[in-house]
């Protein structure tokens, strides 16, 4: 099934939310992430992905650790801040293979909006 089969053939734009339900700030688990792609001369791309995860000791909250925006050109990593492209790119491979894997094992639910 394509992206345009689910979605309404009038949208420019959808986001995509994938969330281990388990995951939380005492437990771990696998990171929510919010890829959002849109549509261009019927096509679509995407425009950038976000990796969340629980930061802080004392209270935790959920900030952006990993994000690539295709559509600003740019990679980010919290430890870092902005990455070359070289380095970029071979942190999104890994991080890309990895979220490939979860979810074929089906860690993540998954909402559209």
């Amino acid at each position: 099934m394509t992206l345009s089969g689910v979605i309404d053939s009038m949208k420019t734009d959808v986001t995509l939310n994938f969330r281990d339900q388990q995951y939380s700030a005492e437990n771990g688990g696998f990171h929510p992430v919010e890829i959002r792609l849109v549509r261009r001369n019927n096509e679509w791309h995407f425009d950038y992905l976000t990796d969340f995860s629980y930061m802080g000791r004392v209270y935790p909250e959920l900030e952006k650790e990993f994000d690539v925006s295709w559509s600003m050109g740019y990679i980010w990593y919290y430890v870092m801040g902005d990455i070359d492209a070289e380095e970029g790119g071979e942190l999104f491979e890994l991080w890309q293979r990895n979220f490939i894997q979860y979810w074929k094992v089906g860690i993540y639910t998954v909402t559209v909006s």
